[in-house]
């Protein structure tokens, strides 16, 4: 049986990928596509192409390629930064992460099983426990708290890359709670079709950072989802945005 490819592997290893052909800039954009499921068990072999050096702005493109077969395609935007207006979202209503029940212990409860995800911190803001079944008639709104657990080298591309890989988690779960349903639930099926982060401000994902989730429409099959990320000191450091295929197996 394959064992499907999370996305936020694609996600933040293309921004390394691509990040490691410019130099001066940092990553301000990032628009992926979901062509075909990956095997999470094989190698992803990622080519960059150099599309723009510009005076101020990079461009990359990165495709994610799988036994030969084209899985996965992202546009890259790099910037030098620039002095100008300065304003950010401050951070939405939570409670603080040290109040707030552990995803993975939840997990581990539920489902029994380990993962990558045990370098991280994840904090549960939304409705628990986060998977099975859901109340009907939720708001479409989810949101955690994250940090990576590790010591990380004080590289932007590399926090970038962590932050790319954790803005994939659950990003489909608001489009589904008001359904009475998580992304995990049995009878759903949820698959991500595309996806795009702005980084906006300097950020560390060792320090503690708010994953704001928001759904304003699902139609036709296909279900959207925005988010907002943001540091408890200084508001948004990043915003993001996902369309996803969402189908009933029962």
């Amino acid at each position: 049986m394959i064992q499907h490819l999370f996305g936020g592997q694609l996600l933040g290893q293309s921004v390394v990928a691509a990040g490691r052909t410019v130099e001066g800039r940092e990553i301000n954009s990032l628009h992926g596509y979901f062509l075909h499921a990956g095997d999470g068990r094989r190698p992803v072999e990622y080519q960059v192409q150099r599309t723009r050096d510009g005076r101020s702005f990079s461009s990359r493109r990165v495709v994610g390629m799988q036994d030969g077969h084209q899985i996965w395609t992202a546009d890259l935007s790099y910037h030098t930064g620039e002095t100008g207006f300065e304003r950010a979202e401050e951070s939405p209503p939570s409670l603080p992460p040290e109040e707030l029940p552990s995803f993975m212990e939840g997990m581990r409860a539920t489902m029994g099983t380990d993962s990558e995800w045990d370098d991280f911190d994840i904090q549960w803001g939304g409705p628990w426990p986060p998977m099975g079944r859901a109340p009907e008639g939720l708001p479409p709104h989810n949101q955690f708290w994250f940090r990576f657990n590790k010591e990380l080298p004080a590289d932007p591309v590399i926090n970038a890359a962590v932050l790319a890989y954790v803005s994939d988690l659950s990003f489909l779960t608001p489009v589904l709670l008001p359904h009475g349903a998580f992304m995990w639930s049995r009878g759903i099926r949820a698959t991500s079709l595309d996806h795009a982060v702005w980084f906006h401000r300097p950020f560390s994902v060792d320090e503690w950072l708010l994953y704001d989730q928001y759904s304003p429409v699902i139609s036709r099959g296909r279900g959207f989802a925005m988010g907002g990320i943001s540091a408890a000191d200084r508001g948004r450091v990043a915003s993001t945005a996902q369309e996803g295929m969402i189908r009933s197996t029962t």
